[in-house]
């Protein structure tokens, strides 16, 4: 008998002594490119999709009162400094998932903090910073333009009741630069000024200046230039600044110092 013929007698008789219930099973004949059937593979199974792990409150443990925030906080604290800790000195996969988890939750509870403090702002305006200092582009032009307008004013009043004393020295070359700024504030706002030689030498924009050292050591003048605001009905005496000033800066300084009450108005 041939190697051919022997095969097929075998194939023969396996598939005659073949279960009943798999040689007759609906399809099997017809399914006969799969191949044999005890060589399948059996069905994959469904992969699993990782879930999550949402963000966990470090876990505190307080000996004091649980109800008391301040408490509270600090140990929150304390469980995440000691986490970050712990995850530097020993970075194990471990020790850094723990400080991400307790880190996330603090970003978490920031976020949430912050989106609550805005809408209650949003819904009291007595809570609304931004109405007394605007914070957006137009409003802040509003109100600077508002502001130079009232302090132009208050100066231009204040000038009216009100000199200047201007301490110097004729060889001080801060003096020689700030006494043409002075001069162009004193002509734009009509406010007297009254300079003070400390050691007898004269500006080209004040050149006969008053020489009299008493009245600036009753002042305690130290540094010159400077600037003294006097009300000479009330002999009431306001330092201004020393050193170079601006215009501006003039303004906005007799304008704060005579308008404005520390911690409200400015």
């Amino acid at each position: 008998m041939t190697r051919t013929r022997a095969f097929a007698v075998a194939l023969l008789l396996l598939v005659s002594h073949a279960p009943a219930a798999v040689a007759s099973a609906p399809g099997y004949w017809k399914n006969n490119s799969q191949g044999w059937f005890w060589y399948q593979d059996p069905p994959l199974a469904e992969e699993e999709v990782p879930q999550e792990t949402p963000p966990a409150v470090p876990t505190v443990t307080t000996t004091t009162v649980p109800d008391d925030p301040l408490e509270q906080l600090k140990r929150v604290q304390e469980a995440i400094a000691r986490a970050e800790a712990k995850a530097v000195l020993n970075p194990t996969e471990a020790n850094v998932r723990e400080y991400l988890l307790a880190n996330q939750w603090q970003l978490n509870q920031a976020s949430l903090f912050s989106d609550v403090w805005r809408r209650t702002v949003w819904q009291d305006p007595n809570l609304d910073y931004s109405l007394q200092r605007p914070t957006t582009s137009l409003a802040i032009h509003q109100f600077q333009d508002q502001r130079k307008e009232a302090k132009t004013q208050a100066v231009a009043q204040v000038a009216t009741t009100h000199g200047l004393f201007f301490f110097f020295r004729g060889s001080c070359p801060y003096c020689h630069t700030f006494a043409p700024i002075l001069k162009q504030f004193s002509e734009a706002y009509g406010i007297e000024v009254l300079p003070v030689s400390l050691d007898g030498g004269a500006l080209p924009e004040y050149p006969a200046p008053r020489v009299d050292a008493r009245v600036a050591a009753e002042l305690g003048v130290e540094v010159v230039p400077s600037v003294y605001l006097v009300d000479p009905r009330g002999r009431n005496v306001i330092p201004v600044g020393a050193g170079v000033m601006s215009v501006d800066e003039l303004v906005e300084r007799i304008y704060v110092l005579t308008q404005t009450t520390p911690g409200k108005d400015y």
